[in-house]
């Protein structure tokens, strides 16, 4: 697993301890077992944005806060800093044909 999972992962364990909520009852609220909820916290599965955004809720954090790193994100910002993009610059492509309603 990457550094970041096991970051996001490590912050979602020592907030959920502060707030002295269990890894059961995590799993509860997340619609999961106690088993795949401690996984997921250990980083040894990957969290989705669904399941990110729904801790950050129950953890009363925003799931930025979850996500940044400053060792991790500032050699990023830096790279994105240098290479800023306008809103004239950005393209989305299609590669599905579009289909005619009958």
């Amino acid at each position: 697993m990457n550094s970041v999972n096991i970051v996001v992962a490590q912050r979602i364990k020592q907030k959920r301890k502060q707030l002295k909520i269990t890894g059961v009852e995590m799993g509860r609220r997340l619609g999961m077992s106690q088993q795949h909820y401690s996984r997921l916290e250990n980083g040894h599965i990957k969290i989705t944005v669904d399941q990110l955004i729904t801790i950050a809720l129950i953890l009363g954090v925003s799931p930025q806060s979850l996500l940044l790193h400053s060792e991790i994100m500032s050699p990023m910002i830096k790279t994105w800093s240098e290479t800023v993009l306008s809103s004239r610059d950005i393209v989305i492509s299609r590669d599905r044909k579009r289909r005619s309603l009958k």
